[in-house]
């Protein structure tokens, strides 16, 4: 049974990603993506990697499935009409996706070749554990021996920000359709949703310690709040932001990077000295994370209460 059950995860897959590369309609392409990203945490649930289950269901397939929706909603304001599809483009889908197919078996090559005690950061956690300052060995892979890796994830992030600012500069904003502030179900909404959404990820960022979690899981849910406010009118995107927004958007890297530099002094780089320095890199990571998705899916250079 369990085999049946991985098996049909895996053919949901390859049709889910056919269907969104291949699909006749751009709105249904988006869909079948969200959809394929729901299924994929499913399989990285099944293959015993919580973290990211939790990291696809929040960023994969709600944030960016969100972020699609809300380029589709502008582009068909832009362009009223349905867009025909490129015949250049077509023909090189067929060359591209060998190619694509012949990397990824070269690749699962190398790994199958590798030899059986070849050394990993994996097992090398595993194997200081009891001297590291968490309990969860994926945090302490990816801040402990891929902290390079970490700090370029938080920086494609940051560029990401400011490549979407110069794509939209110049463009006029759209109209922003919002929920009416006075009704009642929308005000109880927020009462509710919100704050839980930033007790969970608080929860979220305090148990990466020891239990899945972290700063992208916790920056995500605390952004589907933000995303949250944007849809109901509570926040407006605006063309530039203030000092303090400018601060947190790169407030995670300067953080990982200094306390990183910091650490070369005595020992190596990104080398990080203590408890302490995990938690101020992971809290000042989730401020970041959460406030650059939240600009991404309003449009802007930054936020503001209210209406104008």
């Amino acid at each position: 049974m369990t085999a049946l059950v991985d098996l049909l995860l895996g053919l949901a897959l390859l049709g889910l990603a056919i269907e969104a590369v291949a699909g006749a309609s751009l709105f249904r392409s988006i869909v079948m993506f969200v959809v394929f990203g729901v299924v994929l945490a499913l399989v990285w649930a099944r293959l015993g990697a919580p973290d990211l289950a939790l990291a696809e269901t929040a960023i994969g397939a709600g944030l960016t499935g969100a972020l699609l929706l809300v380029s589709y909603r502008r582009l068909v304001h832009s362009v009223p009409r349905r867009l025909p599809r490129s015949r250049p483009a077509a023909r090189l889908a067929a060359p591209l996706g060998l190619l694509t197919a012949a990397l990824v078996l070269l690749l699962g090559s190398i790994g199958f070749g590798l030899p059986d005690n070849a050394a990993s950061a994996g097992r090398e956690v595993l194997r200081r554990m009891p001297d590291l300052p968490i309990a969860n060995p994926v945090t302490a892979v990816l801040l402990l021996f891929r902290g390079y890796d970490t700090l370029l994830e938080a920086t494609v992030l940051l560029a990401a920000y400011l490549g979407a600012r110069l794509a939209h500069s110049g463009s006029p904003p759209l109209p922003a359709r919002t929920a009416p502030a006075s009704l009642p179900l929308v005000a109880a909404l927020l009462a509710v949703v919100v704050p839980l959404a930033v007790l969970v990820s608080v929860h979220l960022l305090h148990a990466g310690g020891d239990a899945p979690g972290g700063a992208f899981q916790a920056g995500a849910v605390l952004a589907a709040a933000g995303v949250l406010l944007v849809l109901c009118g509570r926040l407006r995107a605006i063309d530039e932001p203030p000092l303090a927004q400018r601060a947190l958007l790169v407030l995670g890297v300067l953080a990982f990077a200094g306390i990183g530099l910091a650490a070369a002094v005595g020992g190596d780089v990104l080398a990080l000295p203590g408890t302490w320095a995990i938690y101020a890199i992971e809290s000042a990571l989730l401020l970041s994370i959460a406030l650059t998705l939240v600009l991404l899916f309003a449009a802007g250079g930054g936020l503001a209460w209210g209406h104008e």
